[in-house]
């Protein structure tokens, strides 16, 4: 009778808190599992924007040796939606495109066509006149997308970079159109890019100097 007991007890199934331990220790499992794979999808994101980061202030530089000054984004404001339901403003990043791809000027303020250019409109292509703009030698396509017929430069999370140009030393505070001084935290130019953060996409550089704070995820020049 007890052999027969001991087989019965064998063969029983899991009771009901048995699974429930089970499902527990699943789910803790997967959510580590989950948890590792995210940190490390944004450590690349991160990794890959601070390297387009520093090729792009370089390749700033280069722009500002060759021309004497810093390229002005054209179309600031410009809105254009690159996530589900979530806008940018690419003006800074379309001007960064073409100012490190050489494909075309439309969007470098006060840029105009030379030789036998016709349209400052980007093509995705760099051929003609426009080699000898390029700032930014073989430049991957995973710096930049298409959107709205625009060109623009992106960071690892597929994001516009934003870009700013300060107002020059002799700007009249408090002026209005063209005239305003534009504030940046840099004498020069603000860079940064917004990496993970969700909830600031619509604050500028001008703003963390107010608030710091809102900046502590960005990847940024100052």
């Amino acid at each position: 009778m007890k052999l027969a007991h001991f087989r019965f007890n064998l063969r029983r199934g899991f009771t009901l808190v048995e699974m429930l331990i089970v499902i527990t220790i699943i789910a803790l499992l997967a959510g580590l599992t989950m948890g590792a794979y995210t940190y490390a999808m944004r450590s690349s994101k991160r990794r890959l924007t601070a390297g387009t980061f520093e090729a792009t202030k370089s390749a700033l530089e280069n722009y500002n040796t060759e021309f004497g000054e810093y390229p002005e984004p054209a179309n600031v404001g410009q809105m254009v939606e690159i996530l589900p339901g979530k806008s940018y403003d690419t003006g800074g990043a379309a001007c960064l495109y073409q100012t490190l791809s050489g494909d075309g000027f439309d969007q470098i303020k006060g840029v105009s066509a030379s030789g036998g250019e016709t349209s400052g409109a980007s093509d995705g292509k760099t051929e003609g006149d426009e080699v000898k703009n390029i700032t930014l030698k073989e430049m991957p396509q995973s710096m930049y997308i298409l959107r709205d017929s625009t060109y623009m430069l992106v960071d690892g999370f597929g994001r516009p970079f934003q870009y700013v140009k300060a107002s020059p030393p002799s700007a009249t505070t408090g002026g209005s159109g063209d005239d305003a001084d534009v504030v940046t935290v840099n004498s020069t130019y603000d860079l940064w890019s917004y990496a993970e953060d969700e909830a600031n996409t619509q604050k500028k550089s001008s703003d963390a100097l107010e608030d710091p704070s809102i900046a502590n995820k960005w990847i940024k020049n100052w």
